[in-house]
């Protein structure tokens, strides 16, 4: 199995681990009563957890299914995205600014070589598809992409309209599971699960498709 193929189960594996020991801990109840509890000030606190928390590398698909479960679908996407934006412009600017070698190196390790050479290496033109597909593998490791392209000479504009595009899918698809975490016995939340699925492999095909070309 290749390095890049261990890395993504690895990463797949370390997301399944912690969801069930959160789920566990406080079940998707308990979790939704929590963020509720915060009344009208819910959807800030939540928009800033998810401001800051992913800077430090928390799994981003779990702050997405925790809206999912507090706020619903629709309410949920709109925080998420909300809070997706601010965290990926901070940590663009933060790399702009204050990337270090050794930090350079320590995202050679989550990423393949192959795509991390594509992100460094990436110009004004082709950056911005290069994020987007980036950006709509939902298994892609979020935090690293937004960190490396701050290195990168695509413009703040074009990353953001590519994050922003990009994530559009892979909320809708986490935010529905957790919306449909509330009864996991339910067909729905098998078919929420089966979209995660099928977006994945979509992205996964448009990716290989397109690193053909």
């Amino acid at each position: 199995m290749s390095k890049k193929k261990i890395i993504t189960l690895i990463s797949v594996i370390l997301i399944v681990i912690i969801s069930y020991y959160i789920f566990k801990i406080f079940t998707p109840e308990k979790i939704r009563n929590i963020i509720q509890g915060y009344g009208k000030n819910a959807s800030f606190i939540y928009i800033l957890l998810f401001s800051i928390l992913p800077i430090f590398f928390f799994p981003v698909p779990i702050l997405a299914i925790v809206a999912g479960i507090s706020f619903g679908l629709f309410e949920g996407v709109l925080y998420t995205m909300i809070g997706a934006m601010i965290n990926s412009s901070i940590m663009f600017v933060m790399a702009k600014k204050f990337a270090k070698d050794k930090v350079v190196e320590l995202f050679k390790t989550k990423i393949s070589k192959k795509w991390y050479n594509k992100m460094i290496a990436i110009e004004k033109n082709n950056g911005f598809l290069i994020i987007f597909l980036l950006r709509l593998l939902p298994i892609a490791p979020y935090n690293v992409i937004n960190y490396l392209s701050g290195l990168t000479e695509i413009s703040f504009l074009r990353y953001s309209l590519a994050t922003f595009l990009g994530i559009i899918p892979g909320t809708f698809v986490f935010l529905n599971v957790g919306d449909k975490a509330i009864n996991v016995y339910s067909v729905e939340f098998v078919i929420s699960l089966l979209g995660f699925l099928l977006l994945t492999i979509f992205s996964i095909i448009l990716i290989k498709k397109v690193d053909k070309n």
